[in-house]
């Protein structure tokens, strides 16, 4: 009546994983000892790779040489984009936005064995220091300059929106660090 199915290869041996600590790419569907991200493992990974790519989209634009957001100073804005610098900058903080979209879906996705996790988990708490530090530091130079009374009306009003920016991305590493970190106490393969 029916055929016997007939039997696979096995193409990789998931019986080592959690031992071995691979550190190469684990194609989803063949591990069975991993668990699946929990609902707010995910959230974070979403809002960390969303913030992510918002902020290397202007990045590739202005490293392209395209001028909004750069100021109301025309001439400031100008000089910006004819220095090698500023493209190179720009290029590179896209890149590196891009890169933490990247690594929040391999987090969100748990595509890596436990020592490549280590590493993105120490990789996602630096960006969190680092976005975190910049922000406070431009909240607190903005608010001096408040308080002094030197903010003028040829601040770019783009400067207020950012600083805030980067301390809701420090935020959202600092969430998916902590949810992926709270999912690996479970006792699974990723402690």
């Amino acid at each position: 009546m029916g055929q016997a199915v007939p039997q696979l290869p096995i193409l990789y041996d998931t019986s080592r994983l959690a031992s071995s600590g691979d550190l190469g790419l684990v194609p989803s569907g063949l591990v069975t000892t991993a668990r699946t991200s929990s609902s707010s493992e995910l959230l974070w990974a979403l809002l960390a790779g969303a913030w992510s790519v918002i902020f290397a989209t202007p990045h590739f634009y202005w490293a392209l040489g395209g001028r909004a957001g750069l100021g109301a100073q025309t001439a400031a804005a100008d000089a910006a984009l004819q220095q090698g610098w500023f493209a190179a900058y720009n290029l590179t903080a896209g890149c590196l936005g891009l890169l933490g979209a990247a690594m929040a879906l391999v987090l969100a996705n748990r595509w890596v064995g436990q020592r490549m996790h280590r590493w993105l988990m120490i990789a996602s708490m630096a960006a969190c220091a680092g976005l975190l530090l910049r922000g406070i530091l431009g909240l607190t130079l903005l608010g001096v300059s408040l308080f002094r009374g030197t903010l003028d009306r040829e601040t770019p009003a783009l400067l207020l929106a950012i600083e805030p920016w980067f301390v809701l991305g420090g935020l959202a590493y600092a969430g998916m660090a902590l949810s992926q970190r709270r999912g690996s106490d479970t006792g699974t393969m990723w402690h």
